[in-house]
């Protein structure tokens, strides 16, 4: 019909205004206005549709100690996610058409896809016509370029990132990691690796200006301290010279957030401080720490200039709580220790105390009666490289009550030393329990006192005297030591001592399994170095000896050219007994080169 319809008039080629189809946009208005001069409305640029995200797998993880289990139950349904369209000119639409058509035409011809087919079905239909992975869907062809990072899993990153903390630490890895893609950047803040970090000089850029150091310092802990550390319990700042009041900010007239503070409201779980090599520690930042952090329990001031009114204060205020002290000697050494004698850390399980490298001669009054009554739960007690006596007893003192669960006595020194037998027995007159016992450099002591002690179950000695040629040692007693200890020890130094042949003879004698009383010997380690140990002797505890994976035989002028060095592992002790039994016939030459 050529009759136009009433009520309304038309522009050449346009449809009515009830069977117009405006085209919108997802979310967006449209207005139903025309243009003017009864122009159509102008059409509104179409939006990239965007591409829908991979389905991701649904998996389980199942996480033990020391392992984890992986079970993905849709691998096979999983999608790779679509490339991006492109919108293009109209002009070339149509013609893209006709090329999909004539392609698919090809691709399906003489075959026709079944509804339902599954997709191992098509793959066989494939491999019938001599196609290979053209008929393959995508999502079962392996993933090239960066797509596998997107499949995996981020409870596997997180274990993986476990493994490398542990033995790199979290700064700077976790720092880079987070950089490589969103993934990893959220694999790399999990909280779990943040338990335990260590802050050295590394990362601070050599040749900076002074206040732009500062300023960056300051910006990077204030972030660290509130984006990474809610579950950090072991914190370390090492080698920190000049930039300690800026992460330790607390006594100094500053506008900026105090970072100490800020690491006491974010760190609730903090348990242990080390300072190693450090300045600027002053008693306002250690107080602060031990009114913020609660749980504090361990620190560490060992090689770092700190003010000994400032462990002094801390330890008043949050000494019931301590477990943990490691500190280093200075001439107020005594003041502390009265802080300790008046009980201000009676849970106190580890004292270590050592000395710089340039050494003091002052000598330390070591009060060990009352060092025994104020810390009764004593198990590690370190005194290293220090000259120190002990007080002398009051006739009306009562008796010491010792330390009865004490495992590791440490007293090695390379200077001169006042321990003898009887500071060892009143250290350890009630020490049941000890294990480790390092007297490396104590020559005083003598295999007749060491017999006398209460410790019945002793696993490693040390003995080692490594400048002894102006001393007079005794020459017989060794074997008052192995007999005693013969079924658990485990490590044994006798460097340096001058126990004669026949007497070490004796004394190796007791880990012979035909001699030993309660099965297999224990022994792992044995140094001889400077010993005059003999060769039949040599070979007949390494015969005897299985367990054993470490021998020093350096210096010892008994022994054939050859053999004396250290032997570690099994396979190289078993070939130093080859040599021992190949070279028994030959005598060996007394003060050979070792």
């Amino acid at each position: 019909m050529d009759e136009k319809p009433g009520g309304s008039e038309l522009s050449p080629g346009m449809p009515p205004a009830s069977l117009r189809r405006v085209p919108r946009k997802r979310g967006a208005e449209v207005s139903g206005k025309t243009g003017h001069a009864g122009q159509p409305p102008a059409k509104k640029k179409k939006a990239a549709r965007k591409a829908p995200r991979r389905v991701a797998p649904h998996y389980l993880v199942h996480e033990t100690d020391n392992d984890m289990l992986l079970i993905v139950s849709n691998v096979e349904e999983a999608r790779q996610r679509p490339l991006r369209k492109v919108p293009k000119k109209k002009g070339k639409q149509k013609q893209k058409q006709q090329k999909k058509k004539g392609l698919k035409k090809q691709a399906t011809h003489g075959r026709k896809c079944v509804k339902g087919e599954t997709l191992a079905n098509q793959h066989v239909a494939a491999e019938d016509r001599g196609e290979e992975s053209k008929a393959f869907p995508l999502s079962t062809q392996p993933a090239t370029g960066s797509s596998w990072g997107e499949c995996l899993p981020v409870e596997i990153l997180v274990q993986i990132f476990r493994h490398v903390v542990a033995s790199e630490g979290s700064v700077p890895f976790l720092c880079r990691v987070a950089r490589v893609c969103r993934l990893w950047y959220g694999a790399a803040s999990n909280p779990v690796l943040w338990q335990k970090v260590s802050i050295g000089h590394c990362w601070v850029a050599p040749g900076q200006k002074h206040s732009v150091l500062e300023k960056k310092v300051l910006d990077t802990m204030e972030w660290l301290v509130a984006n990474r550390f809610s579950h950090l319990q072991d914190f370390a700042l090492c080698h920190w010279k000049s930039h300690v009041p800026f992460v330790l900010k607390v006594g100094e007239a500053t506008a900026v957030l105090c970072l100490f503070k800020a690491i006491g409201k974010s760190c609730p779980l903090l348990a242990s401080l080390k300072l190693s090599y450090c300045r600027g520690v002053t008693t306002e930042s250690l107080c602060t720490l031990a009114g913020c952090c609660l749980q504090l329990e361990s620190l560490n001031l060992q090689n770092s200039q700190v003010d000994p009114s400032a462990v002094i204060s801390f330890l008043e205020a949050a000494g019931s709580r301590i477990r943990h002290l490691w500190l280093t000697y200075s001439s107020r050494l005594n003041a502390i220790f009265s802080v300790l004698l008046n009980g201000s850390c009676p849970e106190l399980q580890l004292l270590e105390v050592n000395t710089e490298i340039q050494q003091s001669t002052q000598h330390f009054q070591f009060p060990i009666e009352q060092l025994q009554v104020a810390c009764p739960q004593l198990q590690v007690l370190r005194l290293l490289n220090l000259i120190c006596y002990p007080k002398p007893i009051p006739r009306s003192a009562p008796t010491s009550p010792g330390f009865p669960q004490l495992q590791e006595l440490c007293l090695a020194t390379t200077s001169f030393t006042f321990v003898d037998d009887s500071v060892l027995k009143r250290i350890l007159c009630t020490s049941s329990r000890l294990r480790v016992l390092d007297l490396r450099g104590c020559f005083h002591v003598t295999p007749k006192g060491l017999e006398l002690l209460p410790c019945p179950d002793l696993e490693q000695l040390y003995l080692g005297l490594y400048s002894a040629s102006h001393l007079h040692l005794p020459l017989q007693g060794s074997p008052l030591i192995t007999w005693k200890w013969n079924h658990s020890l485990r490590e044994l130094d006798l460097t340096g001592q001058s126990f004669s042949e026949d007497d070490l003879e004796q004394a190796m004698a007791a880990f012979t399994r035909g001699e030993s009383t309660r099965g297999e010997p224990a022994l792992r380690s044995l140094n001889l170095t400077g010993t005059k140990v003999a060769l039949h002797t040599v070979s007949t505890l390494i015969a005897s000896c299985p367990g054993l994976s470490y021998l020093n035989l350096s210096s010892c002028r008994h022994l054939p050219r050859g053999m004396k060095k250290v032997y570690r592992g099994y396979d190289e002790i078993r070939r130093c007994l080859q040599q021992l039994l190949t070279s028994s016939e030959e005598p060996a030459a007394p003060g050979g080169p070792s």
